[in-house]
């Protein structure tokens, strides 16, 4: 996670709060709780809905408290109940907050069909820590269907001049409404993201008011091949102006951002530079001859011999001289250790800081840094990357996750005698579909009894492909390498009955040249042949393994993201036993083709051809692209499914 942010932060901490009020205790606005409210009427269209949201509102308050400004946050919001499910996930509330000390009030309360409140009782009040975060739960009592359970709380949250707020969720919401509030010399923009309306600004008395209102927010489904929380409504907001400095200047841009990185990232002392020095000498690094062979040395190298955790709290875990000693550091760390070598190197490269597809991503017209947590090194003469605190990740890969988003590229510059950085603002590119690949290379034939299929296969993984399998057959337990090595064997036949196996290319240097992962087994199959009177049923579909199905009730909401381009392709053999002839071979012919421009965006394609006793079946699935447009879904599904549909293709072979 990167922490850049939260130097400068400190940096312009005294500058956004001068000047400052007198006064020692915050005076913060309390949320009305009417004492008089009857069961709200719901539109019948909400009838199979298990909850609605009747309104929700978040507060996010700054206030001046002597020389600090310290943020507090309210959280109010009341529900409908429909049924079972809307009990289930109500009847116990989870309240994150920072610390006990920091809780200003809790309310929660039970309103019954025919007008009975039941108040809570604080007493009731537990504490629950999960995961370095503190919660207060309790239990809502008395949940019937058709009731309201309605809580509200306030809570001093940790300080960021940064945020956001995701609006939908699971269930609808009617009213959601979402605050910043601040002194009026600060000036905070925020930005809706998937159709969020925009927000208002009004100053009253000495405070500002930042508000985004959004009504009829439907309940979110959580789809098949969907980035979910990217696609939730949310609206995120930042400081941008401070109008008591002397300077009218915009805060926080992501040139202020690229500048701070690089001086983290790209400064050095001489005797850091002189012990890396001695490094580059010790490896013959300026030797290695070429760019990209100098790129991967040095990162394998790093990544073998340096541990990198992020949680480490040793001062000196930045400092280079300590990190060739002690070879271990932080995520800060070694992003500096790669910097020194490569400029010592003399290879071009720039910082790259980004977000991810899955959930928040950089905003060129944006500049919230909170979505800068993910960390790259781009090579301008590669056009390539490395992700230096990713174990498993080896040059030219990294987290696809971070493909087609933006990143904010630290280019360096000099003005004077001082080398800086500037921000660009640009995507990040990853590798073309061919380069990541799950293909299967199959012969089968039955045995003399004409009871079991004997599968003789190479499975070939490359590209993103590998990587699950390259890290987990390189840096998880035996135990567990021999329980994925079994889940292995079974995909596709769905039997442990292994005559032989063997793995190829899992060392981490095999990602230099792209060569494939390979496993290579024999294994008798009875699972996968069944007789039916005088036929004899293969299930020859089942060699590509388990396939995703598609099909849904509710309309489609979000786009489709299938993670990284990729290519699927096997070619299956069969032998078709003397004496017998197959049936249905026309059912291994499936074609379901998209073309965007006349060019292929995806594809399921299955063939024959039989040359004698042989059946030789082409597969090719393919997606080239990263992301698929709402628009396409019904021609998405139609090609997932023929997947499904090649799966469960059974032969039914015939005595002649």
């Amino acid at each position: 996670m990167l922490h850049v942010y939260k130097q400068v932060i400190t940096a312009c901490f005294l500058i956004c709060s001068v000047p400052v009020f007198a006064q020692t205790a915050p005076v913060l606005e309390q949320e009305e709780w009417s004492s008089q409210y009857g069961i709200q009427t719901l539109d019948n269209k909400y009838d199979n809905e298990s909850a609605v949201i009747l309104f929700e509102k978040r507060r996010i308050e700054y206030v001046d408290v002597n020389k600090d400004i310290v943020a507090y946050k309210t959280y109010h919001t009341r529900i409908h109940i429909n049924d079972d499910k809307g009990i289930e996930n109500y009847n116990k509330i989870y309240l994150p907050v920072a610390s006990n000390d920091d809780i200003v009030d809790i309310k929660a309360r039970t309103v019954l069909p025919g007008g009975k409140i039941i108040e809570l009782d604080k007493k009731n009040i537990k504490d629950l820590k999960e995961d370095e975060q503190l919660y207060k739960i309790f239990a809502m009592e008395g949940l019937i269907k058709g009731c309201e359970v309605e809580y509200y709380y306030i809570y001093k949250a940790n300080f960021s001049f940064f945020g956001r707020e995701v609006l939908q969720r699971s269930f609808p919401i009617l009213d959601s409404r979402v605050e910043v509030v601040g002194p009026d010399r600060l000036v905070f923009e925020s930005k809706g993201y998937n159709q969020v309306n925009p927000s208002a600004d009004t100053v009253i008395g000495k405070k500002r008011f930042l508000t985004v209102h959004q009504e009829n927010i439907p309940g979110a489904n959580n789809e098949k091949y969907a980035a979910l929380t990217a696609s939730l409504k949310r609206v995120e907001y930042k400081l941008s102006y401070n109008n008591s400095n002397v300077s009218a200047a915009r805060l926080f841009t992501w040139n202020e951002l690229a500048k701070r990185a690089y001086s983290i990232y790209g400064n050095f002392s001489e005797k850091e530079l002189k012990k890396v020095d001695g490094l580059i000498n010790s490896n013959n690094w300026k030797n290695s001859g070429n760019e990209a062979a100098t790129v991967i040395a040095v990162e394998h190298f790093l990544k073998t011999n340096i541990g990198t955790r992020d949680d480490i709290n040793e001062p000196n875990a930045e400092n280079i001289e300590w990190i060739i000693k002690n070879k271990i550091t932080s995520y800060q760390g070694i992003v500096r250790l790669y910097g020194a070598i490569f400029k010592q190197l003399g290879v071009n490269h720039e910082f790259v800081m980004c977000g991810s597809r899955d959930d928040f991503a950089v905003d060129r017209s944006f500049e919230n840094w909170n979505n800068c947590d993910n960390q790259l090194i781009y090579f301008p003469k590669l056009k390539k990357f490395i992700a230096p605190t990713s174990i498993e990740m080896r040059y030219p890969l990294f987290n696809p996750s971070y493909i087609g988003t933006n990143g904010v590229y630290c280019k360096n510059t000099v003005i004077g005698n001082f080398t800086t950085a500037i921000a660009d603002i640009k995507p990040i590119v990853g590798e073309d579909y061919t380069q990541s690949s799950n293909n299967i290379e199959a012969r089968l034939q039955l045995n003399k009894t004409l009871d079991t299929l004997i599968v003789k296969s190479r499975q070939l993984y490359s590209g993103y492909s590998a990587v699950f399998f390259r890290t987990s057959f390189n840096f998880s337990s035996e135990e567990n390498q021999k329980e994925l090595m079994k889940e292995l064997v079974k995909f596709g036949t769905s039997s442990e009955k292994v005559i032989s196996s063997k793995i190829e290319n899992k060392e981490m240097e095999n990602y230099q040249g792209n060569k494939p992962f390979i496993l290579d087994m024999e294994v008798n199959a009875s699972e996968l042949v069944e007789k039916a009177g005088n036929k004899i049923l293969v299930k020859i579909g089942e060699i590509i393994g388990p396939q995703v199905e598609m099909y849904q009730e509710k309309p489609r909401q979000f786009d489709m993201d299938v993670n990284y381009p990729h290519v699927l392709e096997r070619t299956i053999e069969f032998t078709i036993p003397d004496g017998y002839k197959v049936k249905n071979l026309n059912d291994l012919t499936i074609s379901k083709v998209y073309k965007d421009n006349n060019e292929v965006a995806m594809g399921f394609e299955s063939s024959y051809t039989q040359e004698g006793n042989v059946i030789k079946v082409h597969v090719l699935e393919q997606y080239r692209k990263i992301q698929y447009p709402l628009a396409w879904y019904e021609d998405f599904k139609k090609i997932i499914n023929a997947s499904a549909d090649f799966n469960k293709v059974t032969l039914v072979l015939e005595a002649k």
